[in-house]
């Protein structure tokens, strides 16, 4: 850590130091309360002016720094600036309340050996001092027993409560009590005045879940139809959306509609009181659902059509997915197919585009964009910087790997217990299981040696010569980074392919078109019905 009262303001004209801000909600250690992400950046803002250096980023993460697997992906992305050389250093609110496991701890006095700036808004701990390192790895440590505890406490807590049929907590499940999660505080009002959902519209939801499972077991039932049936109800799910198959399925498994508790897939206790569904209909549900498929297998998926899950929706920016018409045929007798917007996956259901003239425009999409040198030339920068990281994520590998031989030497010699062992190899295992994933991702991903660009005529051979999946790839490779999207036709009478509506939008463009449909759907959320009675 940098003592700010030493650092060197950088003089008129000379390159100033890029420092990210980075805050995570955390209790102050004199009053317990919560401080805020905004109060703690505005701190670290000023530590940043105090030093003469420039704000980059200003990145949070909530209250998981205790959760050996907890994930907090502005924790991450501050790592990865480091190593992009995107900043300089970094400026934290406490040192002393930011970690909860040694190894983050570790990370930030390696990086600090490293030359990378630390900065404290709050804390009297500097990291370049042995005393003080001494010190901060004994309290975190201690943070980390702390957290250990409280969670055993927890969990014996909610094992108590399954055993005696009783709620873990959460939020209101659809046709069960609970406070309403529709609900929106009025002038003076806060969550702690939400008020429960009244005992009529629990009923109601009820009554349509008895309602759904009739449907689905009765001759040709489907949890469209029932999401139409409950849509049609004006019923919503808590989150105030439409329901749609999946919800319903999802809906409609849970094993509190036989009154049981469920723990890890045993049966662990039974919620008091009549449960929704009797036995035999619950038990037949059940059976309804674990007799069905499972879906394609994974890796199978797209293999029908090229466009399924690449193309995007120039609308609401869902993925189009594609579907054979049963009256329609092509000039050779096979059936006509589209690629859609699908409504009941919470699509806008406006866009609908004919799918072997779609394709044709894939293929010269993807000869055209292939074939030109500089799209080459950035996807020859794309495989250096995964051919670096992958590099370093097998370097890393090694390290964990030889680390843990010597603990399983230690135990091995009885120079250690195997309790110590386990707590010194958690951390290790759960390093190794990421960095194992991350580096099976980028082994699949193409080398990083340049590739001369392929001419025209032999792109056009490998998508004609290809299967759907090589041409998947080929497609996938030509968009890059950005958003290949399909618009709505806007012609009337005879339908004729408009090849303009299949337009290319970079990252933000296409962010910003899904979150203005977003707040579009937003404006159009249907209110609960009134119950009457």
């Amino acid at each position: 850590m940098v003592d700010d009262s030493k650092a060197t303001v950088p003089e008129p004209g000379e390159r100033r130091f890029v420092l990210d801000s980075y805050g995570r909600l955390s209790r102050v250690p004199e009053t317990g309360e919560l401080e805020k992400i905004d109060v703690q950046w505005d701190d670290n803002r000023k530590v940043i002016e105090r030093v003469g250096g420039t704000l980059g980023a200003e990145l949070s993460d909530g209250l998981s720094a205790w959760k050996k697997g907890g994930k907090r992906p502005d924790w991450e992305k501050l790592l990865e600036r480091v190593r992009s050389g995107e900043s300089d250093g970094c400026v934290v609110w406490h040192t002393d309340r930011l970690f909860r496991q040694p190894r983050d701890l570790e990370t930030l006095i390696e990086l600090g050996d490293n030359g990378y700036k630390v900065f404290s808004a709050h804390g009297e701990r500097d990291l370049s001092d042995p005393d003080d390192r001494f010190i901060l790895r004994i309290e975190v440590a201690h943070a980390a027993r702390s957290s250990d505890d409280t969670s055993r406490r927890i969990k014996r807590r909610f094992r108590t409560f399954r055993e005696q049929g009783r709620t873990t907590g959460g939020p209101r499940r659809f046709g069960f009590p609970g406070k309403d999660t529709w609900w929106t505080p009025g002038e003076g009002e806060t969550n702690a005045d939400r008020p429960d959902v009244s005992p009529e519209v629990v009923e109601r939801e009820r009554e349509a879940i008895r309602a759904g499972a009739k449907l689905l077991l009765s001759k040709g039932g489907s949890a469209e139809k029932v999401a139409a049936l409950w849509n049609g109800m004006g019923l919503r799910s808590m989150t105030g959306k439409e329901f749609i198959p999946t919800t319903v399925s999802a809906t409609m498994k849970r094993p509190a509609l036989g009154g049981y508790v469920v723990h890890e897939g045993e049966i662990v206790g039974r919620l008091p009181g009549k449960a929704i569904l009797d036995k035999r209909t619950y038990d037949r549900l059940q059976a309804l659902y674990a007799g069905r498929k499972r879906g394609r297998v994974a890796g199978e998926v797209g293999r029908s059509y090229v466009g399924t899950g690449i193309l995007r929706c120039g609308v609401c920016g869902r993925k189009l997915t594609a579907r054979t018409t049963k009256d329609k045929k092509y000039e050779d007798g096979t059936p006509r197919s589209v690629y859609y917007c699908a409504k009941q996956r919470r699509g806008c259901g406006t866009v609908f585009i004919d799918r072997r003239a779609v394709d044709r425009e894939l293929m010269a999409f993807c000869v055209e964009r292939l074939s030109d040198e500089r799209h080459a030339s950035e996807l020859a920068a794309l495989k250096s910087r995964a051919s670096e990281r992958l590099a370093a994520v097998r370097d890393e590998i090694d390290e964990i790997k030889r680390i843990q031989a010597g603990l399983s030497e230690r135990v091995g010699t009885r120079r250690m217990s195997l309790d110590e062992f386990d707590v010194a190899n958690e951390p290790l295992a759960a390093d190794l299981a990421r960095l194992t994933a991350e580096r099976d991702t980028l082994d699949e991903a193409p080398t990083a040696e340049p590739t001369p660009v392929e001419s025209a005529a032999n792109l056009e051979a490998e998508w004609t010569g290809g299967d759907v999946s090589q041409n998947r790839a080929m497609l996938t490779r030509a968009i890059g980074n950005d958003k290949l999207c399909v618009w709505p036709s806007s012609r009337t009478g005879k339908r004729v392919f408009d090849r303009t509506r299949l337009r290319l939008l970079g990252p933000e463009k296409f962010a910003a078109l899904a979150a203005d449909w977003n707040t579009k759907k937003g404006q159009k959320k249907t209110m609960r019905p009134k119950v009457k009675g």
